[in-house]
């Protein structure tokens, strides 16, 4: 299975983002998501593979729709993309 080698860093950088829009600690979020502090720790430095049900428990706790959360991360994805083509 092929993988881009930024996904994981994109989706923990748009999770990252989308915390401090709501004004959420991380502590919180894990909280309201139901998830690990060191897991949602671990999502956002890019170093946990998430489940769908996390993502999607992340998603409800941050008030953003999973299609819409998928649409930041893509967006973040292709800007990570086209600066490791612009070196």
């Amino acid at each position: 299975m092929k993988s881009s080698p930024h996904l994981l860093e994109s989706l923990g950088i748009t999770v990252e983002k989308i915390r401090k829009e709501r004004k959420l600690t991380k502590t919180a979020l894990a909280g309201f998501a139901d998830l690990q502090d060191c897991y949602i720790r671990g999502i956002i430095k890019g170093t946990r593979n998430p489940t769908i049900t996390a993502i999607s428990s992340m998603c409800e706790a941050l008030g953003i729709s999973l299609p819409e959360f998928f649409q930041r991360v893509t967006e973040e994805l292709k800007s990570r993309q086209g600066r490791d083509h612009s070196r």
